[in-house]
C-alpha cells in the first residue's frame, strides 16, 4: 500500500513544481505531460492481476489470437457468442489482424487512450490539472475506469459529447452517445440527460424525479423480466443476493455528499451561471444509486457520472484550500479502507508491473500457455 500512496503523492509534487513556472502555458504543458506519464506508466504497464477486469480482457484477446478463421475474416464480422458490443468487437478484431497478436495490446492501448482522454477532460475544466488528477485518483474513479475497459471507451465518447449537452445541441450529443453504446450498451442511460435537462431545476421537481427512481427500484426486477433480461447473469445474481448492497449504499452517500457540497459552494459564491446540466448529472447519479439498492449492478452506471460529479465540485472549491484539503483527507481515508478491507474491488494491492519477458502468464479467468 505504501507504494501506491507514494504514487498518489507524485501528483501533488507535480502540482507544487508547476507553481514555480512563470507562465501559465508552461505550467499547463508541464502538468499535461507529467500527469500523462504518471497515469500511463502506472496503468499502461500493470500486471494482469492488477484491476479486477484486466484478466478478462487479456484472456478474451488471447483466445481470439488462436483462432485462424478469426484472423482471416473481415474485422466487421459480428460474433453473437462473444457477448461484447459491436464497436468493441471491431476494435479487438482490428488490433489482432493489423496491429499485434500480443494479448497485452488491449491493456496498453486502452491505458494510452484513457490517459489522454482523462487529462484532456480535466484540462478543459481547470488549470490545476495535477491537483484535479490527484483528486480523481484518490477517489478511485480512475481505478474503476482503467479496469472496465469497454465502459471506459464509452466514457471517452461521453467526455466529447458533454459540451453538446451543455449547449443543448442534442443531435451531435445523441450521435456520440449511440457510438459510445457500441462499446458498452449501458451508455444509453445518458440519453436520459437531455430529457431531464428540459425540466426546471427546483426542489419539487428534483424530489419527483428521485421518487420516480424509488418506484423504479421497487419494481426493477419486474421491469427487467418484462424486457427479457431475466436470464442474464446479473439478474440471477441479484435475485439470489441476501446481503446488504454495501457498495450501493456508500456510493449513494458519497454522491449525496458531493451534491450537497457542490450546491452549498455555488450558493456561497453567488454564482449565477446556468448550472442546470450539472445539477441533473448529480440527480441522475442519485437516481442510479437508488435503483442500485435493489439491483446492485446498476451502480456501475455511475462510472459515467463520477468524473463530472468530482470535477464540478473541484471547480467550486478550488480557492477554498482548507475545504479541499479536508475532502482529500476523507477520500484518502476512504480509499485506504477499500484497499485494506475490500481490495477485491480493485485488486491494486500489491501492485506489480507486467513481465514482458515471461512467456507464460497465469491469470484469473483464463489459463494461457505458449506451445
Amino acid at each position: 500500500m505504501v507504494l501506491v500512496f507514494l504514487y498518489f503523492a507524485l501528483f501533488l509534487i507535480v502540482h507544487l513544481v508547476a507553481k514555480q513556472f512563470k507562465t501559465v502555458g508552461a505550467a499547463r504543458l508541464f502538468q499535461l505531460v507529467a500527469c500523462f506519464i504518471l497515469l500511463f506508466g502506472f496503468f499502461g504497464f500493470r500486471d494482469i492481476t492488477v484491476l479486477n477486469d484486466t484478466p478478462h480482457y487479456y484472456g478474451f484477446y488471447y483466445e481470439k489470437t488462436k483462432i485462424l478463421s478469426y484472423q482471416n475474416e473481415s474485422v466487421f464480422t459480428y460474433h453473437l457468442l462473444d457477448k461484447f458490443e459491436y464497436g468493441f468487437q471491431i476494435l479487438i478484431h482490428f488490433l489482432i489482424k493489423y496491429i499485434s497478436k500480443e494479448p497485452y495490446t488491449i491493456i496498453i492501448l486502452s491505458s494510452f487512450v484513457f490517459s489522454i482522454g482523462n487529462i484532456l477532460f480535466i484540462s478543459k475544466h481547470t488549470k490545476q490539472i495535477a491537483l484535479a488528477c490527484f483528486m480523481m485518483i484518490v477517489s478511485g474513479v480512475w481505478f474503476d475506469q482503467y479496469s472496465m475497459i469497454r465502459q471506459a471507451f464509452a466514457i471517452m465518447f461521453f467526455y466529447r459529447a458533454y459540451p453538446y449537452l451543455k449547449a443543448k445541441k442534442y443531435k451531435p450529443y445523441t450521435l456520440l452517445i449511440i457510438i459510445a453504446s457500441l462499446f458498452h450498451i449501458s451508455a444509453l442511460i445518458l440519453l436520459i440527460l437531455p430529457i431531464l435537462q428540459q425540466i426546471h431545476i427546483c426542489p419539487r421537481n428534483m424530489i419527483i424525479v428521485l421518487i420516480t427512481a424509488a418506484i423504479i427500484a421497487l419494481s426493477i426486477h419486474i421491469i427487467l423480466s418484462l424486457i427479457g433480461l431475466s436470464d442474464t447473469f446479473y439478474f440471477k445474481m441479484s435475485m439470489k443476493r441476501t446481503a446488504l448492497p454495501i457498495a450501493a449504499i456508500f456510493d449513494g452517500l458519497l454522491m449525496t455528499l458531493l451534491f450537497v457540497a457542490y450546491t452549498w459552494f455555488r450558493r456561497k459564491e453567488l454564482l449565477h451561471t446556468d448550472a442546470s446540466t450539472e445539477y441533473w448529472i448529480y440527480i441522475l447519479g442519485l437516481c442510479i444509486c437508488i435503483v442500485a439498492l435493489a439491483f446492485l449492478p446498476f451502480y456501475r452506471l455511475n462510472a459515467y457520472l463520477w468524473p463530472f460529479a468530482y470535477i464540478f465540485l473541484f471547480q467550486s472549491l478550488e480557492q477554498h484550500k482548507s475545504v479541499f484539503g479536508t475532502l482529500m483527507i476523507l477520500l484518502l481515508i476512504r480509499i485506504s479502507v477499500v484497499f485494506t478491507f475490500k481490495n477485491e474491488w480493485n485488486h491494486v494491492i500489491p501492485y506489480s508491473f507486467f513481465n514482458f519477458n515471461d512467456r507464460v502468464h497465469h491469470y484469473i479467468l483464463y489459463l494461457q500457455k505458449e506451445q
